[in-house]
């Protein structure tokens, strides 16, 4: 695992497991991180909302979010498989995935991002797993692609997919690699 852990805004950043009261706040932050994606693909809004309408169900999913001056700012999700995460939709994936990884707009930039994908990882690791996968679209979601690069996932383009008209492209974090 190739993740820097900067202590730049640890003071007053904690992340911890969500609980049911965060989950109004974590529905906000989706919804207004996946704006722009309905925005560039209409016909996905619909499975955006049901996304998060299972937000709100309970899951064996792990929830995780990040809090500061007692506000949730951040939030991400970390599946057993891909089955558990994308249920319908064909991958073979028997490892960890991450998704709905999102930041509130005014915490952007600030690392908050890092800190949530270093909790997944260890999270990932500590149950045995040796890669954590995500998907993300390099066409509207470019920015984030780099983050993950720049924090040791590579394009696992096997585990590429696709949802209706949109395309996700896979990235694998090696849990195992050496710091």
């Amino acid at each position: 695992m190739s993740l820097s852990n900067s202590s730049e805004q640890k003071e007053f950043i904690t992340i911890r497991s969500a609980v049911p009261a965060d989950y109004d706040a974590v529905v906000e932050i989706l919804s207004q991180a996946w704006e722009s994606y309905a925005v560039t693909y209409p016909e996905v809004r619909e499975s955006l909302k049901e996304a998060l309408r299972k937000y709100l169900e309970p899951g064996s999913q792990e929830r995780i979010v990040a809090e500061a001056e007692g506000l949730i700012i951040g939030t991400a999700e970390i599946f057993h498989n891909a089955a558990e995460a994308y249920g319908d939709i064909q991958q073979t994936l028997a490892t960890p995935v991450l998704r709905r990884l999102a930041v509130a707009p005014g915490w952007q930039g600030k690392g908050i991002a890092t800190q949530l994908i270093h909790e997944s990882a260890k999270r990932a690791l500590n149950a045995g797993a040796g890669y954590l996968y995500l998907h993300t679209s390099l066409e509207t979601n470019a920015s984030a692609a780099r983050l993950y690069e720049h924090l040791g996932f590579v394009r696992s383009h096997d585990q590429d997919l696709h949802q209706g008209e949109y395309f996700m492209e896979g990235f694998r974090l090696d849990l195992t690699a050496e710091l």
